[in-house]
Formats: C-alpha cells, sequence, structure tokens
C-alpha cells in the first residue's frame, strides 16, 4: 500500500538566472507503508532534492507530492501540519540541536504538538529506547556528548513526534560500523513495531541491502530503477555502469564466478553468500 508518492515532479535551482540548475527531471516514484526505502544515487543524482521535497521544504516547480493520496500543498498555509507527519533528518543533525538538556531537545517536537507532559515523557521513552539513549544523559547539555550521542538525540527529536512516514539523509554517515549497526537497527525494529515509512539516503551499498525492503536509484536527476532489494542488487553490473558501487561481499561472489564458481541466491549480503557457498559445496562445509 503506497503511503507517499512522488508524481511527475521536477525541481530547478535558480530559476530564471545564469545558474539556474535542473535537479529533479519528471521524476515519479512510490514508497510503501510500514517498508523501509533506500534511496541511492552519486552525488548530485538529485537525492537530497527529492527528501527535501516529501515534507515540503521545498515546493515543486511541476507535478505533486501525495500523502495517503492527497497533494501536501493542496492547503499551502497548513504545509507546517506536513511537517509533523513527515519527518525530515537532514544529514549531520547534531548540528540542529540547541537546548539545555539532552530531555528538552527532544521533547521540543512533541511540545510544539500541543501533547501533555504524560504524552511528552511517553514518547521521549519510547524515541530513547529505538535510539540507544541511556537515561543518565537526559539530563546532560547535548554538547557534552560524543558526535554518535548527539546523532541519537536528533534522531529521537524527530521519532519523539511519531511521524507516519521518516526520511533520513545519510543517518549514520561518519560513524563507526558498530555506531551504524546500533542507529540503523533500532530504526528497522522502530519500523517493524510502529509501521512508520522509513525513507533512508545513505551511499552505503551494504546498509541498502541488509535493511531495506525496497530501492530506488537515482542519476541524472531521474529515478534511473526501483525496485525491491533482490531486483536492484541482482543488477550489480547496472550500478556500476552509472558509477555507484555495489556490496563488497557482491564484488567477492563476482570474483568466485570469475573462477569458475557459480553461486545462487542473494548475493549481496554476508549471510546470503554464506548461504550459496553451503548449498555450492552440498550443504557439508563447517
Amino acid at each position: 500500500m503506497t503511503k507517499l508518492e512522488v508524481k511527475g515532479v521536477s525541481f530547478l535551482y535558480g530559476k530564471g538566472t545564469p545558474f539556474e540548475k535542473l535537479a529533479l527531471d519528471n521524476v515519479s516514484v512510490s514508497f510503501e507503508k510500514g517498508k523501509i526505502t533506500g534511496l541511492i544515487g552519486h552525488t548530485g543524482s538529485g537525492k537530497s532534492t527529492l527528501v527535501s521535497l516529501l515534507n515540503g521544504l521545498y515546493k515543486p516547480e511541476e507535478g505533486e507530492v501525495l500523502l495517503d493520496g492527497v497533494n501536501i500543498w493542496q492547503k499551502p498555509s497548513e504545509i507546517s501540519k506536513i511537517r509533523f507527519r513527515v519527518g525530515l533528518v537532514m544529514q549531520y543533525p547534531e548540528y540542529q540541536l540547541f537546548d539545555e538538556t539532552v530531555r528538552r531537545d527532544i521533547e521540543f517536537g512533541p511540545r510544539n504538538q500541543g501533547l501533555s507532559d504524560e504524552e511528552i515523557n511517553e514518547r521521549v521513552n519510547e524515541a530513547i529506547r529505538f535510539t540507544g539513549i541511556t537515561e543518565d544523559l537526559l539530563e546532560k547539555s547535548p554538547f557534552e556528548l560524543s558526535g554518535g550521542q548527539k546523532r541519537r538525540v536528533a534522531i529521537a527529536g524527530i521519532l519523539a513526534m511519531r511521524p507516519e512516514v521518516l526520511v533520513l539523509d545519510e543517518p549514520a554517515a561518519g560513524l563507526d560500523p558498530r555506531g551504524r549497526r546500533e542507529i540503523l537497527g533500532g530504526l528497522s525494529d522502530y519500523v517493524k513495531e510502529s509501521g512508520v515509512t522509513l525513507i533512508l539516503v545513505s551511499h552505503s551499498m551494504e546498509d541498502m541491502a541488509y535493511y531495506c525492503d525496497n530501492v530506488v536509484v537515482m542519476s541524472d536527476s531521474k529515478v534511473y530503477k526501483a525496485g525491491t532489494v533482490d531486483e536492484i542488487f541482482s543488477s550489480a553490473t547496472e550500478l556500476e555502469a552509472i558509477g555507484l558501487d555495489v556490496p563488497v561481499i557482491s564484488k567477492i561472489a563476482s570474483r568466485l564466478k570469475a573462477c569458475g564458481i557459480e553461486l545462487e541466491g542473494k548475493l549481496y549480503t554476508v549471510g546470503g553468500v554464506r548461504d550459496a557457498i553451503i548449498n555450492y559445496l552440498g550443504g557439508n562445509a563447517k
């Protein structure tokens, strides 16, 4: 079931100036309710512009952005309500922290929604559970925290508003592998428990392969390809042809194929390749 849809959207930067640039060219794509959709593409492909359109941060030159089938710009004076329903976390959101304590920063959005103290407290507790923030950090200044902790606080502030759609632009950028697993794993659990629609922008093909249900590939301001994780990563050579990387484990599978070892299965995750090798060896591998 489609939750959010972009139909025939085009967007220009610097319209009418010598610096005019087409960022999106007649883009149409849909995002399924309760699913994690990855958004990938090389720098300048249109990814960040697209996500900025999804909650009304930008308005398209042409086309529509539909939330539950309704154009989000149908009532321009109420676009702020859309931003509560479609939560957007831009890259390096820790630079947006500003309040005196971690708790108050996470509470900021829910308080602007006019919720009671009891409901706000419930949402804060829920948000820190999924982002891995411990209670002892709640009364600290966010500026005393590590970079990874700040990132968690910023994401928790969006989760606390309980958006119907959560859009994350490189939420694990710059983090070590453990930090990536903790943040993305927590968000994956949040989707499963809440049924929220999650749109994840990342340059990490491993993250896309492991956490996403569907993937949208952007190239040259257009949607190059969209489909399930299986459909997208089974065409690794196509991705490489437009300048994108593929999961390292897929490259290993390709090298094995070049050596005459033909594997079958999901050859874009470690688990998938492991199972394929075991199957190739007749199930006798130790």
